[in-house]
């Protein structure tokens, strides 16, 4: 699968840019706020209907615009091309209650998966720099973002989880001020354990998987569930109610990536230097890329968002070494790393500059 070309209408700082992606690599050079990291934006968006920054919908539509638009080309490996399209509105328009995003496939109407299921992508932030040592939501955050591309299924788990959650830690303040029965936690009790069960068995197999991806590091991924069944449920109940939230279950999950030192295996957070955790989470991206790859049949786009100067040489060197083996769009604010990556792959690199 190859993005061919890209346009985006009123999207963010775009109120009208068209990009065609005539080599494998393409980097972007600009300044900041010239509007890079909303390029790869609306890449994340068209491959996953949702936006890794706007909280909501209208944060993606320029100043005084009703509505925003991005397209896409795309071909596969026998040449077919395909339009993929997302209509963005603030959920009205021209006086009429609209949905905040529609999605086309070849200027017919689809849902959501449909359109997703052309395109997948990895993004790699400076933000992710934090993925190893940083909050255990963010890990699982990082999780989220991986299963969420390749299961439905998770998906949907995912959103029944967080909403039952919700209403059994709301119940469970009242269940402790004595204004509801314990007998009213039994069904969002059940959900729990129902959505649980499937989210931590898609964990479990995406960590199995870490362990087939080379890496010049030897290193592991530890998944440390919080696991969720009928006896610990149970076991956890009095506490619970005590606490006024629930304490067990995939919304506590966390995991850790152990490099050996010494002939022992320790957590690269507390004991690895800062270069070895940069290339830690260069390693969990690749694990991400490889797991895409194995369930979407595709090499994913790689995106990176002005990570340049926060890799060291050895991250850089590794980074280099996989450019060839997929499509990779780039975002700098230096123009001389662009021209010296040019330099190297001359055939097979564009550099694109936004003013």
């Amino acid at each position: 699968m190859q993005l061919t070309s890209l346009s985006c209408i009123d999207f963010r700082l775009h109120t009208s840019r068209t990009m065609e992606f005539s080599t494998p690599t393409t980097i972007l050079v600009g300044d900041n706020a010239s509007g890079k990291t909303a390029v790869l934006e609306a890449i994340c968006l068209l491959s996953t209907g949702s936006s890794f920054r706007a909280k909501v919908t209208g944060e993606l539509i320029s100043f005084n615009r009703e509505f925003a638009r991005v397209a896409a080309n795309i071909t596969d490996s026998e040449e077919e091309q395909t339009q993929l399209q997302i209509l963005l509105t603030r959920g009205e328009l021209q006086g009429k209650k609209v949905s905040s995003r529609t999605f086309f496939v070849n200027d017919v109407k689809r849902q959501r998966r449909r359109l997703t299921s052309y395109i997948s992508s990895v993004l790699f932030r400076p933000e992710d720099m934090r993925l190893v040592e940083g909050s255990p939501a963010r890990r699982r955050g990082f999780l989220d973002a991986v299963l969420n591309q390749v299961s439905q299924e998770y998906e949907r788990a995912v959103r029944a989880y967080e909403q039952a959650l919700r209403r059994r830690n709301k119940l469970l303040v009242q269940v402790r001020a004595g204004e509801q029965p314990r007998t009213s936690l039994n069904y969002w009790t059940q959900t729990l354990l129902k959505q649980g069960v499937v989210l931590q068995e898609a964990r479990r197999q995406f960590f199995s998987h870490t362990a087939v991806v080379s890496f010049p590091l030897d290193l592991q991924a530890v998944y440390v569930p919080s696991i969720i069944s009928p006896e610990r449920q149970q076991e956890y109940a009095e506490r619970e109610i005590a606490a006024g939230h629930t304490l067990i279950g995939p919304h506590k999950d966390d995991f850790r990536v152990e490099i050996e030192l010494q002939s022992e295996q320790r957590d690269i957070a507390a004991y690895g230097s800062r270069g070895q955790q940069r290339l830690a989470v260069l390693w969990l991206k690749l694990c991400e890329r490889s797991y895409l790859q194995a369930k979407r049949t595709t090499m994913p786009l790689l995106l990176l968002d002005d990570i340049w100067s926060e890799l060291d040489d050895n991250s850089r060197a590794l980074v280099e070494q996989i450019l060839p083996e997929q499509q990779a769009i780039i975002t700098t604010t230096h123009l001389e790393l662009a021209e010296e990556l040019r330099q190297k792959y001359p055939n097979r690199t564009q550099i694109i500059s936004l003013v």
